[in-house]
């Protein structure tokens, strides 16, 4: 495809759409180190000056190419999360563990994808707590330990922690296991670990 084609598809609109999901690809094959706005642009055959009016920055850029990454963590983890039906203890244990788990999982394979999420083009704390707390993974998270908390397996004293714990636990863990300083083989005992911390009793 030629660069005037390519300068028409664009012109009516999807040109972000275009470079968060080139971005993207370039980040999965080559790290986000190695990526900038005119490269991305230059990619797709369109002007550094017309990347620009969507994105300012390369910072920008990575900040969205982040949420949107967050996002697919979510999807993903929402595909698993639906194998497990079913209102049993040990059902509603399972989820929970599953969002743990595909967590790890998805961070073991796109292991790029994640050192972006958590580099500061994308920090929890530059998103607004509403934000933050209507979005997706986050409500994954909420709804596990919620139903951890309705089935009785979750001492309520711990639930105001839940979240905060999960998190702290299973992304250290998986930041670990991603910098090659912890074997993923260890990541069940990791889960056990935390549901000892939560106070989930065993069925």
């Amino acid at each position: 495809m030629t660069t005037a084609k390519v300068r028409t598809q664009y012109h009516h609109g999807d040109l972000d759409t275009a470079l968060i999901t080139t971005a993207r690809k370039l980040i999965k094959k080559y790290g986000v180190e190695h990526i900038s706005l005119r490269q991305v642009s230059q990619e797709i055959g369109v002007s550094p000056s017309a990347a620009y009016h969507y994105f300012p920055d390369r910072d920008s850029l990575l900040a969205a190419v982040g949420f949107s990454l967050f996002e697919e963590l979510a999807n993903y983890q929402e595909i698993q999360l639906a194998k497990v039906s079913g209102t049993s203890a040990r059902a509603v244990k399972e989820r929970f563990r599953t969002l743990g788990r595909t967590y790890i999982e998805w961070a073991v394979r796109e292991p790029h994808f994640f050192n972006l999420m958590f580099s500061g083009f994308c920090l929890i704390d530059s998103v607004d707590k509403k934000e933050r707390e209507d979005s997706r993974a986050f409500n994954n998270l909420t709804n596990c330990l919620d139903e951890l908390l309705a089935a009785g397996l979750m001492d309520k004293a711990m639930r105001p922690f839940g979240e905060f714990l999960s998190w702290s636990v299973v992304h250290g863990a998986t930041s670990l296991i991603v910098g090659g300083h912890l074997e993923i083989e260890n990541y069940e005992s990791i889960l056990d670990g935390l549901e000892m911390a939560l106070g989930i009793r065993k069925q």
